[in-house]
C-alpha cells in the first residue's frame, strides 16, 4: 500500500484530500504546517508528499526544499498545491495543481509519479521498467 503525507494548513481541506486518499487504498498521514511534516517524514517516510505552498511555520516549496536535500531520501515524489496561478521556480517538485483541486485528478497526479519513480528505480538497479 502507498504512503501519502499530506501538508495543509486548511483543516477541510486537508480532511478532503485525505478522504479521496484513503478512498483509493492510500495509507495517509496528515501535517498542518511543512515543520510538522517534516518532522513526520525524517520520522517515518513515505512515498509521496502533497503540500499547499503557502502555509505558515513552514511552507510547501520550504518543505519540498528540505525534503530534496535529505540524504537517501530526496527521491520522494513531490506535489506543491497552490491558489496562485503559477508554480514557483525555484524549487523542484514533480507536481503543481491548482486549487481548488479535484480530487479525482489529485489521485490521478498522485498514481502517475509513483509509477514513474518505481520505474525511475528499476532502472537505476539495471531492470527493466
Amino acid at each position: 500500500m502507498a504512503s501519502v503525507l499530506l501538508v495543509d494548513d486548511d483543516a477541510e481541506t486537508l480532511a478532503a484530500w485525505a478522504a479521496n486518499c484513503v478512498a483509493d487504498g492510500f495509507q495517509v498521514k496528515t501535517a498542518s504546517d511543512g515543520k510538522s511534516a517534516l518532522a513526520m517524514f525524517i520520522e517515518s517516510p513515505v512515498d509521496i508528499v502533497v503540500a499547499d505552498w503557502r502555509m505558515p511555520v513552514m511552507s510547501g516549496s520550504e518543505l519540498c526544499h528540505r525534503l530534496r536535500t535529505l540524504p537517501g531520501l530526496a527521491d520522494v515524489a513531490f506535489i506543491l498545491i497552490s491558489g496562485e496561478p503559477s508554480p514557483p521556480a525555484f524549487i523542484s517538485y514533480d507536481g503543481f495543481l491548482r486549487k481548488p483541486v479535484d480530487g479525482q485528478i489529485l489521485l490521478t497526479t498522485m498514481r502517475r509519479l509513483l509509477a514513474d519513480n518505481i520505474s525511475h528505480r528499476q532502472l537505476q538497479r539495471g531492470g527493466t521498467a
